[in-house]
């Protein structure tokens, strides 16, 4: 395990789903803030297919994302709000993304590993979620050739949006089967707690993300000093 082996002026941490980036990195992210690193959120589905019985579960998970920032302690995020269950690595969700990579323009990405079909966690399989990986393909997409490209999307590098084309200095790769970097999350993780009770309605729904979250950092660390992990892209 180690910690953090490059701090960034600026992040940008990409999730599926409202609870995701907190559930397989938050702690990396508070570490990143008490690092003084600016981090941006993006949400790219509406969460529409999680939890029971909430009514609006769209605008019910959108407040518990709110509050899951919040406790995070970052202020700026977005939310797509594409169909829960219906994400595709294409456009418009990649044109999307390469917004965000070109308004933020961060020097590290947080995002999905796309390859996730499954991740063995003591000795039980747990499927990979189709959102995840198209959301890390489309963010790898995003990244490379179209961020940096001003053929991509030139419409974002002029009029009122008057963004610049923009490529990250590295990719880390949550929610993966096969990280090559795992960082000690011991001392941020009562910070990812908080953040995933935030997410009251999949608490109910899974059983406990606090939990879960718990019992995946113990296999990646230890259950004394918990990890998050990652595979570490350095782009140039």
């Amino acid at each position: 395990m180690t910690n953090l082996p490059f701090v960034p002026r600026r992040v940008l941490a990409i999730g599926a789903h409202p609870d995701d980036v907190e559930f397989f990195a938050a702690a990396t992210v508070a570490q990143l803030l008490d690092a003084a690193a600016q981090v941006a959120l993006v949400v790219c589905s509406d969460g529409a297919r999680g939890g029971r019985n909430l009514g609006d579960p769209a605008a019910v998970r959108r407040g518990e994302q709110a509050r899951a920032a919040a406790a995070l302690g970052i202020d700026d995020w977005l939310w797509l709000a594409h169909p829960d269950g219906a994400l595709a690595a294409g456009d418009p969700l990649r044109s999307d993304l390469v917004r965000s990579v070109r308004r933020v323009r961060p020097e590290l990405v947080l995002a999905h590993d796309p390859r996730t079909l499954w991740t063995i966690i003591a000795g039980i399989a747990q499927p990979g979620h189709s959102d995840h990986r198209a959301a890390g393909q489309a963010t790898l997409d995003a990244i490379y050739p179209r961020s940096p490209s001003p053929n991509f999307y030139a419409e974002q590098l002029g009029g009122d949006e008057a963004l610049q084309s923009w490529y990250p200095r590295e990719v880390w790769l949550f929610d993966t089967a096969q990280p090559d970097l795992c960082i000690d999350v011991a001392d941020g993780f009562e910070r990812k707690k908080a953040s995933l009770l935030a997410h009251a309605s999949q608490e109910e729904a899974v059983g406990g993300l606090a939990a879960a979250a718990r019992a995946m950092g113990a296999h990646w660390g230890s259950e004394q000093r918990p990890a998050e992990a990652f595979v570490r892209l350095r782009l140039y």
